[in-house]
Order: C-alpha cells, then sequence, then structure tokens
C-alpha cells in the first residue's frame, strides 16, 4: 500500500507539509501499514472463528397427578361363534320281544325224582409227583457199578475184520479148475492172474479180489470163476472156524494147457 502526502493533511484542500523530514515520513507510513495489518488480522479472525449458539430455552416440567390421567374405556365383549348343532343321531326301531307261552301248572304232585337236578362229579386233579433224590455213594464200586448198568447191552459185539494169512496157511479141498476159453487158445493169450480170496468159516470162497492182471480179461473173468468154484479147508484159531483172506495165483500156459 503506498502512502502519499495528501493522506496526512489536515484538510482535503490543505497542501502536504513540507517540514516533515524523510525519516518522520518513513515512520508514518511503517505505522499505518502496521495500522491496516491490524485491522486485516482482526477481520479475518471474526470472519474464521465458530458462531456461539445462544443459549437454549428452559424446559418447563409441571407434575401429573394419577386423577388427571384418563384411563382407557374397557374393551367391548366379544360374542362367542354359535356352537355347531350335532345332528340327532337316526332312531332305530327295536323289533318286538316275543314273550314266551306261559307254563301250565301240572296238577300232579312233583315226585322226588323230577326235583333232582343232575350234577357233573368235579374233575379230579392229578397230583405232582414227589420224586426223592437218591443219595449217591462216592465210592468207585458204586460208581462202576451204576457205569456197568447204565451201558448199552442189546447192541451185538461187532466181529473183528478177517485176517490175511499166507497161501500155506490154508488147504484145497477141491482145486480151482480154470478152463481155458476158444477165443483165448486162438489168439495165443497167456499170463498169470494174482487174486485174494475171502474164504468164510464154512471153507467157501465167499469174495475174489483180483490184484494183478493177466493183461487179458478174459483170462481174468476165468480165473475169478475158477477161484469161487473151488472149495478150502476152515481156518480155525484156537478150535474155532474164522474168515480169512488167501492169496492164490493161476497161470495161464498154451504149452501146459
Amino acid at each position: 500500500m503506498v502512502l502519499t502526502e495528501s493522506s496526512f493533511a489536515g484538510g482535503g484542500d490543505q497542501a502536504p507539509r513540507a517540514d516533515l523530514s524523510p525519516s518522520q515520513r518513513w515512520t508514518l507510513t511503517a505505522g499505518a501499514v502496521l495500522l491496516h495489518g491490524i485491522v486485516a488480522i482482526a477481520a479475518w479472525r471474526s470472519a474464521t472463528l465458530p458462531a456461539i449458539p445462544p443459549d437454549p430455552a428452559p424446559l418447563m416440567v409441571s407434575l401429573i397427578t394419577n386423577d388427571a390421567v384418563p384411563l382407557a374405556p374397557p374393551a367391548p365383549p366379544t360374542a362367542e361363534p354359535p356352537k355347531p348343532v350335532a345332528a340327532p343321531k337316526p332312531v332305530v326301531p327295536v323289533a318286538p320281544q316275543k314273550t314266551p307261552p306261559p307254563v301250565l301248572a301240572s296238577t300232579r304232585a312233583a315226585e322226588p325224582k323230577d326235583m333232582q337236578v343232575p350234577v357233573s362229579a368235579p374233575e379230579p386233579r392229578p397230583v405232582p409227583a414227589v420224586t426223592t433224590p437218591t443219595p449217591v455213594q462216592n465210592t468207585p464200586t458204586a460208581a462202576a457199578t451204576s457205569a456197568t448198568s447204565t451201558a448199552p447191552s442189546s447192541e451185538p459185539a461187532v466181529p473183528p475184520p478177517p485176517k490175511t494169512l499166507p497161501s500155506s496157511a490154508v488147504r484145497f479141498l477141491i482145486k480151482p479148475q480154470p478152463v481155458y476159453s476158444a477165443a483165448s487158445l486162438e489168439l495165443g493169450e497167456s499170463g498169470t492172474v494174482t487174486m485174494l480170496i475171502l474164504v468164510d468159516e464154512q471153507g467157501r470162497t465167499k469174495e475174489v479180489q483180483v490184484t494183478k492182471s493177466s493183461g487179458y480179461p478174459r483170462l481174468d473173468r476165468a480165473a475169478v470163476a475158477a477161484e469161487r468154484a473151488a472149495r478150502f479147508q476152515p481156518y480155525l484159531e484156537a478150535g474155532v472156524p474164522s474168515s480169512v483172506w488167501v492169496p492164490h495165483s493161476i497161470t495161464f500156459n498154451l504149452e501146459e494147457r
């Protein structure tokens, strides 16, 4: 801001004072600048400060007594809906009961047998049997006796299987006579058939098993048939005849037939 000499004159029409020195002029100029700065700062602070709100108005409180509170009117009663009426049950006609015909009184006096009423006799109830336990003696003799008495005695004893003896243990009464068939002769079949024969207590052949074949079925069948026709002397074991198995062989030879 530039101050002229007219700003410090006494009036608008007055002329600037010419008696001021340069230092006085500078002092006046600096004072004017400082004054304008203070005014500007005050104006800026007044514009930026927040406005102070006015004091709130006082609240007026009044006490209300219970008598002054109006009561709400009672609610009107609600009407209940009508209940459904049950339909009447159909009337079932009742059949008239037949009255029995009147019993005519008999003029005959009642006899004792007519006044008797048959009464069934009560069925006798079975009386449960009371079993008295038999004391068991803890002696070896009593245990052995009870075990012997309870053992089944009706089953027959199973005989032991027949023994197998050598061929020399049994002798022939009737030796086997093998038959050489014509077909075996024409075909030149020959060989030895080894068999195991079961001889019974009477010395008869009970069973024949071929243990070694001759290689020809016809010769094997002929040897079995010859052994079945043979008879043996019964084998005695401790003087008692018994069944035994005995091996025997028959040889078919074209030269010795």
